[in-house]
């Protein structure tokens, strides 16, 4: 199948054969009326330049907004975007739907008000792996920024940390939004703990190390932008109650004293990403995003 490519422009054109079935990226979205933001996350993975296959996942739990008009909008423009619309029972429960549809070799968790820093940011990630390559690292772990698109003042720069690949099970972790994870790895470790309602992404980490001591390979820039307010970084009771959920679900492997220094490195790994200045990132991909996608070819 000649699929449509999107260049940086917006405009599309015949780029190369690429295989349908077999994505090297599955790209997971899981969304609540999110009508103000999710266009930003689409749009910045369909103008993507890539010489591999995608595909882009939409998880949507009940939108009562325009969420959902705006992902078929799109899922008629591009050929890479999947839906699945059905009630769940929290985010992490919708992000294991996206997992269990994926294809892809690799994963990445895309929330609905983030979007990719760059056109070329699954390329250049892409740049540690191979398709179906033997030697490709479990993880690829690159930076995310989180702030005020465009804003002055206090930001995070959230890095994954550079002793990430030679120390482990000390509490350090890698940030969700600028992880490329091996599908099968994630499903070996079950998914996400859907119970959980902050802390499960972390949980996942600290599981991968403790069972199957990941490969994994630092990238060393940034992948994603995180608006500011999302429900783990809402406020200091926010980080309070993700904190014991992560500890709660530490102790009964690693004990009470291992348990909460693990936490408290995490703790303080959050601290150390705090900046002030103008934000990192803007909206790269201004110009296509607001075209019409009724008025743009349908990439079939």
């Amino acid at each position: 199948m000649w699929r449509l490519y999107a260049t940086h422009s917006g405009r599309f054109s015949v780029f190369q054969k690429l295989n349908h079935l077999n994505p090297l990226i599955s790209i997971i979205t899981a969304s609540l009326n999110a009508e103000a933001t999710i266009e930003d996350t689409l749009v910045s993975v369909s103008l993507q330049q890539r010489s591999f296959d995608i595909e882009h996942i939409c998880v949507d739990g009940g939108s009562t907004d325009r969420t959902r008009d705006v992902v078929d909008a799109w899922a008629l423009r591009t050929g890479h975007i999947k839906r699945i619309y059905e009630r769940d029972h929290g985010i992490f429960d919708a992000m294991n739907k996206g997992l269990q549809a994926a294809k892809g070799e690799y994963v990445l968790f895309l929330n609905a008000d983030d979007f990719l820093v760059a056109p070329d940011t699954l390329a250049k990630a892409m740049d540690a792996a191979r398709p179906g390559g033997e030697r490709n690292p479990d993880l690829i772990a690159g930076d995310v920024s989180m702030g005020v698109v465009g804003g002055h003042g206090l930001w995070r720069h959230r890095r994954a940390p550079r002793l990430l690949a030679r120390v482990r099970g000390t509490g350090l972790f890698p940030i969700q939004q600028g992880l490329f994870a091996k599908r099968r790895v994630l499903e070996h470790a079950g998914g996400f703990d859907a119970s959980l309602k902050l802390g499960s992404d972390v949980n996942l980490f600290y599981d991968l190390e403790r069972r199957i001591n990941p490969t994994i390979h630092l990238l060393r820039t940034d992948v994603a932008f995180m608006r500011a307010g999302g429900a783990a970084n809402a406020g200091l009771r926010a980080v309070w109650l993700g904190s014991r959920e992560i500890y709660a679900h530490l102790q009964p492997t690693h004990g009470v004293v291992r348990s909460a220094i693990m936490v408290l490195v995490k703790t303080l790994q959050s601290l150390s990403e705090l900046r002030y200045g103008r934000c990192r990132h803007g909206r790269w991909f201004a110009g296509g995003a607001h075209q019409s996608p009724s008025a743009a070819p349908s990439g079939r």
